[in-house]
Protein backbone atom coordinates (compact mmCIF):
# COMPACT_ATOMS: atom_id res chain seq x y z
CA UNK A 1 0.00 0.00 0.00
CA UNK A 2 1.59 3.42 -0.85
CA UNK A 3 -0.27 6.78 0.01
CA UNK A 4 0.09 9.67 -2.04
CA UNK A 5 -0.57 12.65 0.52
CA UNK A 6 -0.92 15.85 -1.09
CA UNK A 7 -0.46 19.18 -0.58
CA UNK A 8 -4.12 20.46 0.58
CA UNK A 9 -5.65 23.34 2.41
CA UNK A 10 -2.77 25.35 3.01
CA UNK A 11 -3.33 28.77 2.37
CA UNK A 12 -0.99 31.80 2.92
CA UNK A 13 -1.72 33.12 6.61
CA UNK A 14 -4.07 30.47 7.80
CA UNK A 15 -1.53 27.24 7.60
CA UNK A 16 0.26 24.21 5.89
CA UNK A 17 -2.37 21.31 5.55
CA UNK A 18 -2.04 17.75 3.78
CA UNK A 19 -4.25 14.89 2.78
CA UNK A 20 -4.58 11.46 1.49
CA UNK A 21 -7.68 9.56 0.69
CA UNK A 22 -7.52 5.59 1.49
CA UNK A 23 -10.59 2.89 1.43
CA UNK A 24 -12.98 5.88 0.03
CA UNK A 25 -12.68 8.30 3.34
CA UNK A 26 -10.36 11.50 2.99
CA UNK A 27 -7.67 12.31 5.60
CA UNK A 28 -5.54 15.51 6.65
CA UNK A 29 -3.23 17.09 8.71
CA UNK A 30 -3.74 21.03 9.18
CA UNK A 31 -1.74 23.49 10.88
CA UNK A 32 -4.08 26.61 11.62
CA UNK A 33 -2.57 29.95 12.75
CA UNK A 34 -4.23 31.72 15.22
CA UNK A 35 -6.08 34.79 13.98
CA UNK A 36 -7.70 32.55 11.51
CA UNK A 37 -9.98 29.81 11.07
CA UNK A 38 -11.26 26.68 9.21
CA UNK A 39 -14.65 25.41 8.65
CA UNK A 40 -17.58 27.75 8.43
CA UNK A 41 -19.14 25.06 6.55
CA UNK A 42 -21.60 21.59 6.34
CA UNK A 43 -20.66 18.02 5.05
CA UNK A 44 -22.56 15.43 3.65
CA UNK A 45 -19.96 13.18 5.63
CA UNK A 46 -19.30 12.73 10.00
CA UNK A 47 -16.08 14.59 10.76
CA UNK A 48 -13.46 13.19 13.15
CA UNK A 49 -10.72 15.77 14.82
CA UNK A 50 -8.13 14.60 16.86
CA UNK A 51 -6.43 17.89 17.93
CA UNK A 52 -2.86 17.21 18.49
CA UNK A 53 -1.22 20.64 19.96
CA UNK A 54 -2.53 24.38 20.41
CA UNK A 55 -5.79 25.49 21.73
CA UNK A 56 -9.04 25.67 19.42
CA UNK A 57 -12.46 25.42 19.62
CA UNK A 58 -15.84 23.89 17.50
CA UNK A 59 -19.00 26.04 17.06
CA UNK A 60 -22.07 24.19 15.89
CA UNK A 61 -25.39 25.04 15.06
CA UNK A 62 -27.31 22.00 16.19
CA UNK A 63 -31.66 21.63 16.59
CA UNK A 64 -31.44 25.45 16.16
CA UNK A 65 -28.56 25.69 19.15
CA UNK A 66 -25.44 27.21 18.98
CA UNK A 67 -23.05 25.03 20.55
CA UNK A 68 -18.98 25.13 21.48
CA UNK A 69 -17.04 22.44 21.74
CA UNK A 70 -13.69 22.48 22.98
CA UNK A 71 -11.42 20.20 21.58
CA UNK A 72 -8.96 19.05 23.67
CA UNK A 73 -5.24 17.26 22.70
CA UNK A 74 -5.60 13.87 22.20
CA UNK A 75 -9.52 13.31 21.95
CA UNK A 76 -11.36 12.92 18.80
CA UNK A 77 -14.36 15.59 18.31
CA UNK A 78 -17.21 14.50 16.16
CA UNK A 79 -19.14 16.55 13.86
CA UNK A 80 -22.28 15.20 12.57
CA UNK A 81 -23.20 15.55 8.79
CA UNK A 82 -25.20 18.30 8.00
CA UNK A 83 -24.17 20.04 10.93
CA UNK A 84 -23.11 23.60 10.29
CA UNK A 85 -19.60 24.19 11.89
CA UNK A 86 -16.42 26.84 12.21
CA UNK A 87 -13.07 26.00 14.26
CA UNK A 88 -12.11 28.99 15.89
CA UNK A 89 -8.14 29.21 16.63
CA UNK A 90 -7.09 30.08 20.26
CA UNK A 91 -3.66 29.23 19.75
CA UNK A 92 -2.16 27.93 16.61
CA UNK A 93 -3.19 24.21 16.14
CA UNK A 94 -2.14 21.27 14.46
CA UNK A 95 -5.12 18.49 13.68
CA UNK A 96 -5.63 15.19 11.85
CA UNK A 97 -8.60 15.14 10.64
CA UNK A 98 -11.23 12.25 8.24
CA UNK A 99 -14.33 12.06 7.35
CA UNK A 100 -16.93 9.27 6.48
CA UNK A 101 -16.60 9.59 3.09
CA UNK A 102 -15.03 12.16 0.46
CA UNK A 103 -14.22 15.95 1.50
CA UNK A 104 -17.00 17.53 0.16
CA UNK A 105 -18.42 20.68 1.78
CA UNK A 106 -21.19 23.19 1.60
CA UNK A 107 -20.50 27.38 2.80
CA UNK A 108 -22.44 28.18 6.23
CA UNK A 109 -22.74 31.20 4.55
CA UNK A 110 -23.64 34.32 7.21
CA UNK A 111 -24.17 31.71 10.38
CA UNK A 112 -20.83 32.05 11.61
CA UNK A 113 -20.24 36.04 10.66
CA UNK A 114 -19.00 36.64 14.89
CA UNK A 115 -16.43 34.50 14.47
CA UNK A 116 -15.13 34.96 10.89
CA UNK A 117 -15.41 38.82 10.43
CA UNK A 118 -11.68 40.09 10.35
CA UNK A 119 -10.37 36.63 10.82
CA UNK A 120 -8.56 34.63 7.53
CA UNK A 121 -10.25 31.73 6.49
CA UNK A 122 -9.98 29.09 3.58
CA UNK A 123 -12.95 30.74 1.89
CA UNK A 124 -11.19 34.13 1.31
CA UNK A 125 -9.02 32.08 -1.11
CA UNK A 126 -12.05 29.97 -2.91
CA UNK A 127 -12.41 31.37 -6.75
CA UNK A 128 -15.56 30.85 -8.79
CA UNK A 129 -13.71 28.12 -10.60
CA UNK A 130 -12.95 26.00 -7.32
CA UNK A 131 -14.89 22.74 -6.18
CA UNK A 132 -16.31 22.68 -2.47
CA UNK A 133 -12.83 20.75 -1.74
CA UNK A 134 -11.29 23.08 0.18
Amino acid sequence: MSLKIEDWGTFEGIGKGYAFELDGKFFSVLETKVGSYRGNHIHPNRQHTLLLSGKADYVLIEDGVEKTIPLKIGEVTIVEAGIPHIMVIHEDITTFEWWDGDFISEPSKELFRTYSEGKLGPEDYKVESDTSKI
